[in-house]
C-alpha cells in the first residue's frame, strides 16, 4: 500500500501539466494500443494556418526512435494516430513548423503507457528523466530541465530501489551536469558502496569503471577495466580491437599502417566480436586513404578509397580530397574526377534515397541533410571547375548550391561571386553580391570582388571603404536586432579564481564592466581555432577600461595543469590573454557548461546577457562578439 501511495504522489508531482489543446484516447493506453489524438497548435505555433509537421519520439524496452505522423484537419482541429507495439513504454509527441516548436510550455506532449492495472509502466519514469535532461531539448524544442529529470529518477528509485542500477549511470550524469560538486559527491558515494559490496560480476566492474570516468578519474577507470579483462578475458585470446586501434593510431608511417590493417583483418577472422573489428577495419581503410592523399600518392589513395563499402563515407572522402586539391590548385583533372563522383552519388542519394532513415531523425530531416550534403559537394565541384576555367558549367552547380542554402552560406556565396565575375555582366551581379554584404553572409573574397567592380566603375578605390561600410551597416543593424531577441538576463555565478601569476580574480569586483568569460582547454581543437579571433578582440578592446576578457582554463586532466597552460600560452603567443585556472572544474559546473569553447558575455549590471557555444569561424566571431559587447553595455 505504501508503494502505491508513493507512486500516486510521484505521478502527480512529475507529470501534472496542462494539455488542454492535446487530447487522446484511450485514456490509459497500454503497449499495443492505437492512440488517436486531436491537437490545436499553441505556443510558437499558435494561429498558424499551415498544418505543422508531426512526429512521435517513441521509447521502447531497447531503444528510442522517431516516427513521422500524418495530421489532418477534422472539425476545426488537427487529428492523428499512432499504433504502438508491445515494446513501447513512453511516447513524446512533437509539432514543428519552420524550425519553431510547440513544446506545451516546456512540458512536452508526453504519454506514459500503462500496465494492466492502469498504472504507468515503471521504466517510463526513466524515460521522463531522459526527456527532461536531453531528448526534450534535442528533439522536441523543450528547454533542458535537469531538476525535473533528477526528480523523476529519484522518485522512481524511491519506489523501486531494485531497479536503480539499471538507470544509475544516466541519473548520475544528469546530477553531475547540473551541479558538479553535488554530482561528484553522489558518484563517490556510489563508488564507495560498490567497492564495499565487492565486485562479483562483470557488469559491476564495468559500472565502476564508468563511474570513475564520469568524474574524470581516468587512471582509476583504466585500472578497473584492466582488472575486468583479467578476470573476464575475451574469447579471442589475441589483441583486441581497441588495442589494434591504439597500435594503428600510434604509427605515423602510412606504409606501416597498411601492414597493421592486414593484421587487423587476419585477427577479425578469429574474433568473438566480428562487428567491432568490422568498424575498426572500415575506419582504418578511410584513414589510410586520407594518409595517402596527404602524401599525394593517388594510386594508393584510389586503391583504399575503392575498398570503402559505406558509400556516404566514400563520397565525403572524395569531396574533402577534391576541395584540398583545388585549394592547392594542383591535380585539377584528378580533383574533377573525385568531385564529379561525389556530386553524382550525392544527387542520386538525395533524389532517390535508399537504406533506412536514422532512428532519431524525422524523414524531412533525413532528406534535408542529403540535400545540404549535395549543396556542399556541388559547391566543391563548382570551385574545381572554376580553377579549371570551365566557368559556365561551374556556375550551374554554384547556383544549385546557393539556391539550396538560400544565400545563408558565405562560402557558397563566395563561389557564386567568383563565377558571377566571369559569367555575368556587372549590372546583373552587383546587386546580388551587395545583398550578400547587407545580409552579413560575406567574406573577404566577396568583398574583393566588389572592390574590383568598384575600381572599374570609379577609376580608383577612393571611397570604397565608405561604400562597403554602408552595406555592412545594414548587416550590423540586422545582427543587433536578432541578438536583442536572444538576450538573457541571468544571474552570473559568483566565483573567484587564481590567474597564471597567482593573483585572485573575483567576478564580483568586475561589476560595472562588460566581461567576456571564455571557457577553454589546451586539448580542445575548436578552442584553439577560436584563439586568433579572440586575440583580435583582446587587441580591439585593450584600451577600453570598461571591457574585460577572462579565459578560464578548465577540464584539464593532466598533472601540473598551471605549468602546462603557462607553456601553451607562451608557445602560442597569447601572453595578453588573462587566463584563470579552474583547477577543480567547479566554476565550469557553476556556469552549467556542457561543451567548450563556451563564452558568456556579462553586462555591467553583473548579469549574463549572452551565451555563445562552440566556434563557427573567425569572421563570424569578430563580427558577432563586438555586437554582443555593445548590447551588453
Amino acid at each position: 500500500m505504501k508503494n502505491l501511495l508513493l507512486l500516486a504522489a510521484f505521478i502527480a508531482s512529475v507529470t501534472t501539466f496542462a494539455q488542454n489543446n492535446f487530447t487522446y484516447t484511450p485514456e490509459k493506453p497500454k503497449p499495443g494500443d492505437e492512440i488517436r489524438f486531436t491537437y490545436t497548435p499553441s505556443g510558437d505555433l499558435a494561429g498558424v494556418m499551415q498544418i505543422p509537421e508531426a512526429f512521435v519520439l517513441r521509447f521502447t524496452t531497447t531503444a528510442q526512435e522517431v516516427k513521422d505522423i500524418n495530421l489532418k484537419r477534422e472539425y476545426g482541429k488537427l487529428s492523428g494516430s499512432f499504433k504502438t507495439d508491445t515494446s513501447t513504454r513512453t511516447l513524446a509527441f512533437g509539432f514543428t513548423l519552420d524550425d519553431k516548436y510547440d513544446n506545451n510550455q516546456n512540458n512536452g506532449y508526453i504519454i506514459q503507457l500503462n500496465d494492466d492495472e492502469g498504472n504507468p509502466l515503471l521504466k517510463s519514469y526513466s524515460d521522463l528523466g531522459s526527456i527532461y535532461a536531453s531528448f526534450g531539448e534535442n528533439r522536441l524544442g523543450m528547454k533542458k530541465d535537469n531538476a525535473r529529470a533528477i526528480k523523476a529518477y529519484e522518485g522512481f528509485f524511491k519506489i523501486h530501489p531494485e531497479l536503480k542500477n539499471d538507470e544509475l549511470l544516466t541519473y548520475l550524469t544528469v546530477v553531475y551536469n547540473d551541479d558538479k560538486e553535488k554530482g561528484t559527491a553522489a558518484v563517490q558515494k556510489e563508488i564507495e558502496a560498490t567497492l564495499k559490496n565487492g565486485l562479483k560480476e562483470e557488469k559491476e566492474y564495468q559500472r565502476l569503471a564508468n563511474l570513475y570516468l564520469l568524474i574524470r578519474l581516468r587512471q582509476q577507470s583504466t585500472f578497473i577495466t584492466k582488472l575486468k579483462r583479467e578476470k573476464y578475458p575475451p574469447e579471442n585470446k589475441g589483441i583486441g580491437a581497441d588495442q589494434f586501434y591504439q597500435y594503428f593510431m600510434g604509427e605515423p608511417d602510412v606504409a606501416k599502417k597498411e601492414k597493421i590493417v592486414a593484421e587487423v583483418m587476419e585477427a577479425s577472422k578469429k574474433a568473438a566480436n566480428a562487428q567491432e573489428f568490422e568498424s575498426l577495419i572500415s575506419f582504418c581503410i578511410r584513414n589510410l586513404a586520407q594518409g595517402y592523399a596527404t602524401q599525394k600518392d593517388w594510386d594508393s589513395f584510389k586503391k583504399f578509397a575503392a575498398q570503402i563499402t559505406d558509400e556516404g563515407a566514400k563520397v565525403n572522402l572524395y569531396n574533402s580530397t577534391a576541395w584540398g586539391m583545388q585549394e592547392d590548385n594542383v591535380n585539377l583533372k584528378l580533383a574533377e574526377e573525385f568531385s564529379a563522383y561525389a556530386v553524382k552519388s550525392a544527387k542520386i542519394d538525395w533524389k532517390n534515397p535508399k537504406g533506412e532513415k536514422p532512428s532519431l531523425q524525422r524523414y524531412s530531416e533525413w532528406i534535408k541533410r542529403k540535400e545540404n550534403l549535395y549543396a556542399t559537394y556541388a559547391d566543391t565541384y563548382a570551385m574545381v571547375l572554376y580553377r579549371m576555367g570551365q566557368y559556365k558549367k561551374a556556375m550551374s552547380y554554384a547556383r544549385e548550391a546557393q539556391a539550396i542554402t538560400k544565400g545563408e552560406s558565405a562560402d557558397h556565396n563566395m563561389t557564386f561571386a567568383l563565377l558571377a565575375e566571369k559569367t555575368m555582366k556587372p549590372r546583373q551581379y552587383k546587386p546580388l553580391i551587395e545583398q550578400f554584404v547587407k545580409d552579413g553572409k560575406t567574406n573577404k573574397t566577396i568583398n574583393d570582388v566588389l572592390k574590383k567592380l568598384y575600381v572599374t566603375s570609379n577609376g580608383s578605390e577612393a571611397g570604397f571603404d565608405n561604400y562597403i561600410a554602408g552595406l555592412e551597416k545594414e548587416a550590423y543593424a540586422k545582427m543587433l536586432a536578432d541578438l536583442k531577441k536572444d538576450m538573457l538576463n541571468d544571474a552570473t555565478p559568483r566565483f573567484s579564481l587564481k590567474d597564471l601569476s597567482g593573483n585572485t580574480v573575483n567576478i564580483a569586483d568586475l561589476k560595472g564592466k562588460t566581461v567576456v568569460v571564455d571557457f577553454w582547454a589546451t586539448w580542445c581543437g575548436p578552442c584553439i581555432a577560436s584563439m586568433p579571433g579572440m586575440q583580435k578582440m583582446v587587441n580591439k578592446y585593450k584600451d577600453d577600461p570598461n571591457v574585460k576578457f577572462l579565459f578560464v582554463d578548465t577540464w584539464q586532466n593532466e598533472d601540473n595543469e598551471s605549468d602546462l597552460v603557462k607553456k601553451f600560452i607562451a608557445d602560442k603567443g597569447y601572453e595578453e590573454f588573462h587566463v584563470l585556472m579552474d583547477l577543480d572544474d567547479k566554476v565550469v559546473s557553476q556556469f552549467k557548461v556542457e561543451g567548450i569553447p563556451t563564452k558568456f558575455i556579462v553586462g555591467k549590471d553583473g548579469n549574463i546577457k549572452f551565451k555563445e557555444i562552440g566556434f563557427d569561424g573567425e569572421e563570424n566571431l569578430v563580427k558577432k562578439l563586438p555586437a554582443m559587447i555593445e548590447l551588453a553595455n
